[in-house]
């Protein structure tokens, strides 16, 4: 890479971090006494409540992860929605994946969001990119906003904030998270409205109405059990409670009148997740010995839509080839007990290992992951399964909930490589 071309990109890190950091030293600077507010308006969701109002039909997404994807708030929040419009046709889209970030769905966008013409996108990243880089989060939530609106301008977005036990420590001190604080960069650029659940949620838990974590089945003198794992609400309670704060900043946010402008702002950071997308395995050159996963595996009806040209290996002879300009790839997955790692070489180098194996693994579920930045330029790699042992025992034995009966013994003997889709960010060569 030039130079000239390192410099610039140089620059605009700095001044996105600049704006970063700034914006996070204002939310701070406040008044911890002050409350923060359960939502902020913004421009508010005008094109989605005139059509409502006017009967016409309307399709929500709910984006994000475990949170969403549970029939919980998402569940209710829809419910609300079509009893509150009962003339409009309203079709809710179930858009979120457990244990993935925003730097997953910015890749998933195309597939999981805009194919079903939205009115309207809920995007729930705030736990999941609890541990994610800064400038990531930027990149992909940017990338999210900026992908729907230049799919359709009148599409309107706003930001849910949920909350799991490591953020308690900040939230009841009146400061937004972290990935909070960030996301909110975003939006106050995009002039989008923002949900934070966990605001009510702390008022409860400072008034002595409920337990942040409690046992299953265990009852607290009446208190509101919030979560049994610190992260995912309980159904009946702690999807309630986030239901509860959504309807009424929904009822909030739709007294706002006026149209919200269609010029979409220029991007506040350098972008390069605004141009990318999944990718087939099939589009690719590989090796003789990859098959499609088998209909009698666990995942076959999910991976039919999530990821239906999946293939895996189990051999680690076998290999796959891509090519592409950019900076970043990932590959889409299956984590389970029966999975390992894969080799990657880049450009001819020396190959580097990927586990796919984690305490989690004694079910089969979609999981992802991203390779190291690389330069702005063509690259070719390598894909190939791992031979580095894996001692899955010893690594499910972190997990001390986790129950390893001999169905799953049987199957963390084998070892299997899947891949989904590629998660590439710029141009890919066939």
């Amino acid at each position: 890479m030039q130079s000239g071309s390192t410099n610039s990109i140089m620059k605009k890190t700095f001044i996105s971090l600049a704006l970063i950091v700034g914006f996070v030293y204002t939310v701070m600077s406040q008044n911890s006494t002050e409350s923060l507010p359960t939502h902020i308006i913004r421009k508010g969701l005008p094109f989605t409540f005139e059509k409502l109002k006017a009967g016409k039909n309307v399709t929500i997404v709910y984006l994000g992860g475990s949170i969403t994807n549970h029939e919980g708030y998402r569940v209710y929040t829809t419910d609300w929605f079509k009893s509150q419009f009962p003339t409009s046709k309203i079709t809710s889209i179930n858009a979120g994946i457990g244990g993935t970030g925003s730097d997953l769905g910015v890749f998933r966008m195309k597939n999981d969001v805009l194919q079903y013409k939205p009115d309207l996108v809920f995007v729930e990243f705030a736990v999941n990119d609890a541990n994610t880089d800064s400038l990531i989060i930027c990149n992909a939530m940017e990338g999210i906003v900026r992908k729907i609106k230049k799919n359709n301008p009148k599409t309107e977005v706003c930001f849910l904030y949920t909350i799991n036990k490591p953020m308690l420590q900040d939230m009841t001190q009146n400061r937004l998270f972290r990935s909070m604080r960030i996301m909110e960069v975003i939006a106050s650029h995009y002039n989008i409205p923002s949900i934070n659940f966990g605001v009510d949620i702390v008022k409860l838990l400072k008034n002595d109405r409920l337990i942040f974590q409690g046992e299953k089945g265990k009852e607290y003198d009446g208190k509101i059990v919030f979560t049994n794992d610190g992260t995912h609400p309980t159904i009946n309670q702690g999807h309630k409670l986030y239901a509860e704060t959504f309807i009424a900043a929904i009822q909030n946010i739709s007294t706002k009148t006026g149209k919200s402008s269609l010029k979409i702002p220029k991007p506040l950071f350098d972008g390069f997740f605004e141009k990318s997308d999944t990718f087939s395995p099939l589009q690719f050159s590989k090796s003789a010995g990859w098959q499609p996963i088998p209909e009698t595996h666990l995942f076959y009806k999910t991976n039919k839509t999530r990821c239906p040209d999946l293939i895996l290996t189990t051999s680690p002879n076998d290999s796959i080839t891509l090519k592409f300009k950019g900076k970043y790839m990932g590959v889409y997955d299956i984590i389970g007990p029966n999975s390992v790692g894969f080799t990657v070489s880049v450009d001819g180098k020396k190959p580097f290992t990927v586990q796919r194996f984690d305490k989690y693994a004694t079910y089969y579920r979609n999981s992802y992951t991203l390779l190291p930045v690389m330069s702005d330029n063509i690259h070719t790699i390598t894909i190939k399964m791992s031979t580095q042992p894996i001692d899955k025992l010893k690594i499910l034995s972190t997990k001390t909930d986790n129950v390893i009966d001999e169905n799953i013994q049987n199957q963390l003997k084998d070892n299997v490589l899947y891949i989904g889709n590629f998660l590439i960010s710029g141009k890919i060569f066939k």
